[in-house]
């Protein structure tokens, strides 16, 4: 018989990295800013051969939810400060979560220790005030689309930038305005011809999710500013800062600090934090860094040893406010699976599973039992 090797990461932690020494630094941070602490610290930790692990979570609808009970506890602070770190997720869940966040304070503001990139960004947009730490980042939010459409990588969706349909044709016509190099072709029939050359490529209603995405994102934006962007000004600067974010970074992997991010944003709206600020933000973050051990790289083969099997519970992300915290936990089945060469067979009796055969290559399989979002009863 296969043994059955179970470690737990949560198990692993030091008691000293428990919720009440980070509720105790979301206290300290409430007192410096004079504001009720909602944290959303989704992990971006780096797994080796990149195997869906649940240690780095995106951005979703599901803490909707739980998030409620957070602020429904706060009592409709008058200020309400989001202490968020994420690397982007969908789209979708950011217009719910801002709307609930304003719905119950006065002023809303969003403070970025580190990164709030993309989908980040965008919820930044929705908020009164923006607090970024001096290491802190942002990015453009033009997003990749995928859907059954997409042309497809060992049966997975290809990803399709939506500025790069953008700029596909941006190429073909030549954008003057911009001074970029371009084919110069003008005619529609030169322009059908192109479009036709595209679609020989990729789906048409892949195409035309891109074109959806597109209008959403810049929509969403838009929508956001209008919360609280106001003045006789306003439209024009609306404009400037979805076009910026949208377009005229040119690449989604351009980070943008805090200089950058105060002239796109306005010195209004992106407010530098006080040494006091910046040091209770900053002592908040350490303990969320040390937490996911978001600088050391997970890597599962190293971890599996030499055991066949082994299950794995990882921790993604937490939404915590002082005195209640959410964990995102993933449950997996993790095996050692030695790889047959092509027309190989094995007879193997019923009920057993492949045994590790001395000689041939081995990979790791992981097999997801189940996640979601958990009160964290425990204190971890």
């Amino acid at each position: 018989m296969v043994s059955l090797e179970t470690a737990f990461l949560t198990e692993e932690r030091d008691h000293d990295m428990g919720f009440e020494q980070r509720s105790q630094a979301i206290r300290r941070l409430e007192e410096v800013r004079g504001s009720k602490v909602l944290v959303h610290f989704l992990s971006d930790r780096r797994v080796a051969m990149n195997i869906p692990t649940g240690m780095a979570t995106a951005l979703a609808g599901e803490p909707y939810r739980f998030i409620y009970e957070h602020v429904r506890a706060m009592r409709r602070p008058q200020n309400l400060d989001l202490f968020l770190h994420t690397s982007g997720g969908h789209l979708d869940s950011v217009w719910p979560l801002v709307s609930l966040c304003r719905s119950v304070c006065g002023t809303f503001s969003v403070l970025v220790p580190m990164r709030a990139l993309s989908g980040g960004t965008l919820l930044c947009l929705g908020a009164d005030k923006v607090l970024m730490c001096e290491p802190a980042l942002l990015s453009p939010i033009d997003p990749s689309t995928a859907n059954a459409f997409n042309p497809k990588d060992k049966d997975r969706p290809i990803p399709i930038s939506v500025e790069d349909v953008t700029s596909y044709f941006d190429l073909a016509r030549g954008d003057e305005e911009g001074g970029s190099a371009g084919v110069g072709l003008k005619s529609d029939e030169h322009i059908l011809e192109i479009f036709k050359a595209l679609t020989a490529q990729v789906h048409p209603l892949a195409l035309g999710n891109v074109k959806r995405v597109h209008s959403q994102i810049r929509d969403i934006a838009r929508r956001l500013l209008e919360l609280h962007v106001t003045g006789d000004q306003a439209e024009e600067r609306i404009n400037a800062v979805v076009g910026i974010l949208t377009e005229k970074l040119y690449s989604h992997a351009h980070q943008i600090n805090r200089a950058e991010a105060l002239e796109i944003l306005g010195s209004d709206m992106l407010v530098l934090p006080s040494p006091e600020e910046e040091a209770a933000m900053w002592d908040l973050y350490r303990l969320y860094e040390d937490f996911f051990e978001l600088t050391r790289t997970f890597n599962l083969k190293d971890w599996m040893g030499d055991a066949e099997e082994k299950e794995l519970e990882a921790i993604g992300g937490v939404i915590e406010s002082d005195g209640m915290s959410h964990l995102f936990k993933t449950m997996s089945k993790v095996r050692r699976i030695s790889e047959l060469p092509s027309g190989a067979q094995v007879q193997i009796a019923p009920g057993q599973r492949m045994p590790i055969i001395p000689g041939l290559p081995v990979r790791i399989n992981l097999e997801p039992i189940r996640e979601g979002w958990y009160s964290n009863e425990e204190g971890i």
